[in-house]
């Protein structure tokens, strides 16, 4: 780790005298100060098991926590499953955000669930099972009018280029828009490349996306809104983290009111349109089991793997989990 919080011996392990701040600050020093979403994550969901611990133990310093009190809480976790107050996917992620921290803060994996959905008595399905929303690229448009009526452009822009390009939400603030236009006019693609994960093989492995008319409009509304001097979505003095907490998070009460709960959710419809491009049907998810036509092994699997590069990943088990069933 890069900072030191003096003895490991101390009130939860030398990260501060208070639960969750501690869980905060080791997450911060874990993380460098950077991925602020999954800092912020982790802490949230962690904030719940501290509550509990409390409550229902009165421990109130990490070293207290044993294998024991983390099974006690993934069966509290559980009940709330199993009575329906959350999903699958909450479930998972409860636990899995304590098995995160506890490492960090301990330095091992000694109190540590390993198999989630076996104790869960419940597997998550990452697999889509309804559309995703954006489908119908028309019918953003009036999501598209209230973000520039509400001063949120820079938000507008996000929009098209994430149901245009099929960019994550960083890729897309981050996104080098004059080089992007360069590539259009040049090779009739773009390679996105600025914000990525770097999930293939590291962040520079190329990720061309063809360049159609609504990303040429995509790319052409953002530049127009961009700020003078950058190159991107972000003012030359903004830092990616205050646009995202101010500006960003801001405009979500619109996104939410025309349907649209999460970003993410156009990357997953940009999956679906490639996939009725590229395989001349519908994905899965967008039909019923009994409308879905077979298609032969070798093209759908071409299709996904294609879709998949143009996502930056390899691996087909996210791109199925878009489009909705696994491929054959």
């Amino acid at each position: 780790m890069s900072k030191n919080h003096g003895s490991r011996d101390s009130r939860n392990f030398g990260f501060g005298r208070k639960l969750h701040y501690a869980i905060k600050n080791c997450l911060r020093t874990h993380f460098a100060d950077g991925h602020y979403a999954t800092v912020q994550a982790h802490s949230e969901r962690c904030r719940l098991f501290c509550d509990w611990l409390l409550s229902s133990h009165q421990i109130a310093d990490a070293r207290l926590i044993n294998q024991e009190v983390f099974y006690a809480y993934a069966a509290h976790v559980r009940g709330l499953l199993e009575n329906g107050d959350i999903s699958v996917s909450t479930a998972t992620n409860r636990i899995s955000s304590v098995n995160v921290v506890m490492k960090i803060l301990r330095g091992d994996t000694k109190v540590h669930i390993s198999k989630i959905g076996k104790v869960l008595g419940e597997k998550r399905s990452h697999i889509r099972s309804v559309a995703p929303q954006g489908m119908i690229f028309e019918h953003l448009d009036p999501l598209i009018d209230d973000l520039i009526k509400t001063d949120f452009p820079r938000v507008a822009a996000i929009i098209l280029l994430a149901r245009a390009t099929g960019m994550r939400l960083r890729e897309a603030i981050l996104a080098d828009l004059p080089r992007l236009a360069r590539e259009a006019s040049k090779f009739g693609q773009i390679n996105i490349q600025d914000g990525c994960k770097g999930g293939r093989s590291g962040a520079f492995a190329p990720r061309w996306v063809p360049a159609t008319d609504i990303v040429l409009s995509a790319i052409e509304f953002a530049r127009s809104i961009s700020t003078p001097g950058s190159r991107n979505l972000l003012s030359p003095t903004e830092s990616y983290v205050e646009f995202l907490r101010g500006t960003v998070n801001a405009s979500r009460i619109t996104l939410k009111a025309h349907g649209i709960p999460r970003i993410h959710d156009l990357r997953a419809a940009y999956a679906c349109d490639r996939h009725q491009e590229l395989a001349g049907v519908p994905a899965p998810v967008c039909v019923s089991d009994d409308e879905s036509p077979v298609l032969s092994k070798s093209s759908n699997r071409e299709a996904r793997q294609k879709i998949s590069r143009e996502l930056g990943h390899e691996r087909l088990d996210v791109t199925n989990a878009y489009l909705g069933k696994h491929s054959s």
